[in-house]
This record gives structure tokens, C-alpha cells and sequence, in this order.
């Protein structure tokens, strides 16, 4: 399963919070199905900023592969 977790300050009220819950679910339902071919295991995507209009996603993997998979979905 994908691991995403959310680093991302200056969220003020729950129009805000329902905005960024909206972008986890997209990027789920984006990059969901990623796994490492050869190793099997889902890629970890930590979503970070100081507001909405600033967000930046750093992944993590098992190797360079999962990774280019995951930014190229991402684009």
C-alpha cells in the first residue's frame, strides 16, 4: 500500500484541509497502483509546504525505478 503523509503549514480552516485531502486522494488515485517491479514494494510520497499555492512532493523508494514511476505520473 502507498504511504502518503502531508507536511504542510498555514492550513487555517477545513475549506483548506478539504482542498489538501482532495489532493492525497488524487495523488492515491494517480500513483495507488505503483509498485518496484523488481522489488515489489509501493513507493512513500511525503507532500510538503508552507500553504496550498506552495506544494511540493518528495518520493521515496526502493530504487531509482519507482521513483522516476512515480514523478512521471506525477507531472
Amino acid at each position: 500500500m502507498i504511504s502518503i503523509s502531508c507536511d504542510v503549514k498555514g492550513i487555517k480552516n477545513a475549506i483548506e484541509k478539504a482542498v489538501l485531502s482532495g489532493v492525497v486522494d488524487n495523488v492515491k488515485k494517480t500513483v495507488g497502483s505503483v509498485r518496484c517491479k523488481e522489488h515489489g514494494k509501493a513507493p512513500k510520497i511525503k507532500i510538503k509546504g508552507n500553504n496550498l499555492n506552495n506544494l511540493s512532493f518528495e518520493v521515496d523508494g526502493c530504487c531509482e525505478e519507482v521513483i522516476e514511476q512515480v514523478k512521471k505520473k506525477l507531472k
